[in-house]
């Protein structure tokens, strides 16, 4: 093999008596370094923007949540909820109760998730997402409501007790009436505390918050019943083995069947999506690396024709038929290397001084949270890259070489 290698290094690097190989080659090297160039940033651009919203989702997201597989509520006196509670790593618990209600400020009105919570569940967020007045739902006795920002736009609320919020919840298990549809529901008054923003539209115009044991009282629920809980784990603690013991401790649980969701799964679709739209892009860019790569198949044919000579003398100095097609072959291999290795470090570096610099900016008068294009270059998709142009570059120049005999 040492052998090929060099004679196909002198032939891949020496002048040619034809100037058209040379620039079939340079044309074909430096198309393979354009798309592998684009592959490396535009992945890198898909793992940043995940990234990205991935840190959103987080600032209001818990660590773990249980939450039923069947059902809206369960009883937060199960034995084995007591259990979870003594598990080495977690921080937190918050049990939640979340279900529709409708929200009135004046002549505004919309839809939202109300969500009652208590103290607990003031651990679980971060601190950050607090746009104005306070993250604060009062208590059982002077109950408030905290709104994402865009819900409060949309009621036209305010946080400064001047006019209260409406809110209407539907009674659980209760009829609607046509003569008396209002009886369905039950309907409380409470001032807005606060408002929070995770710089998010479908979250930000999504929840309200409540005193848990009100939410009960406003639904028709039990004492107890709870949605889900919520759960922060110390940092440092292993997710993972924590979400495998929840899970054992809840197989034990008669008459009910939990799923134990983490960050990724609680926004699995969102997640499978971005994970699609990457890669449909890579498909489309590998398709236009093919187009490049197979100019290999017209560049050794012409170098094959040119080296007829060349290709008896060695067969003279008893260079077999493949050892000869391995020369080609190996050619042809090492153009879309060179052209390869080359994209994928432009790439590398292009990536690099965005995130350091922020060259590309986002169209001016977006609403989006960051001012650049994000990117986070990730060890596996560059693997796959490098892999996958020499791969389809060595099986394109394999179809040559069968006539360099």
């Amino acid at each position: 093999m040492r052998f090929e290698l060099r004679v196909a290094l002198r032939y891949l690097f020496s002048k040619k008596k034809q100037n058209a190989i040379n620039i079939v080659s340079g044309v074909c090297a430096t198309g393979i370094c354009v798309a592998s160039l684009a592959l490396v940033c535009i992945l890198s651009v898909y793992n940043g923007f995940q990234s990205v919203v991935g840190d959103l989702y987080s600032s209001f997201d818990p660590d773990l949540r249980i939450q039923p597989k069947e059902g809206k509520t369960y009883p937060d006196t199960l034995t084995q909820i007591a259990e979870i509670r003594k598990i080495q790593g977690i921080q937190t618990q918050a049990p939640v109760l979340s279900d529709g209600a409708v929200l009135m400020n004046g002549e505004k009105q919309t839809s939202a998730t109300l969500c009652g919570v208590d103290e607990n569940y003031y651990k679980i967020i971060k601190k950050d997402i607090v746009y104005a007045g306070e993250f604060n739902v009062g208590n059982d006795e002077v109950p408030y409501m905290t709104l994402g920002v865009a819900l409060a736009a949309q009621l036209n609320a305010s946080i400064h007790f001047v006019q209260p919020v409406t809110l209407y919840a539907p009674i659980h298990d209760a009829k609607l009436s046509i003569s008396n549809p209002e009886g369905a529901f039950n309907q409380m008054q409470l001032f807005v505390s606060g408002l929070y923003s995770v710089n998010q539209q479908e979250t930000d115009s999504k929840f309200a918050f409540i005193p848990i044991n009100v939410a009960r009282e406003m639904y028709g629920y039990g004492p107890h019943d709870i949605s889900y809980i919520d759960i922060k784990i110390e940092e440092g603690a292993d997710i993972e083995a924590i979400q495998k013991q929840i899970k054992e401790i809840l197989s034990s649980v008669d008459g009910y069947a939990f799923d134990v969701l983490d960050k990724e799964t609680l926004h699995a679709d969102f997640y499978r999506m971005l994970q699609v739209e990457k890669w449909v892009t890579f498909l489309i860019l590998f398709f236009v690396l093919m187009i490049a790569i197979v100019n290999i198949i017209g560049s050794l044919s012409m170098l094959i024709i040119e080296k007829k000579n060349d290709i008896q003398t060695l067969k003279h100095l008893g260079a077999t038929d493949s050892t000869i097609r391995r020369i080609f072959l190996l050619e042809g291999w090492m153009v879309t290397a060179i052209g390869c290795i080359a994209g994928v470090i432009l790439g590398l570096l292009l990536c690099g001084l965005q995130s350091w610099f922020g060259i590309i900016k986002l169209s001016e008068g977006s609403d989006f949270v960051i001012e650049h294009y994000p990117v986070a270059v990730q060890f596996w998709d560059i693997v796959i890259i490098i892999i996958s142009v020499l791969s389809i570059g060595l099986i394109t120049a394999w179809f040559p070489t069968k006539y360099a005999e």
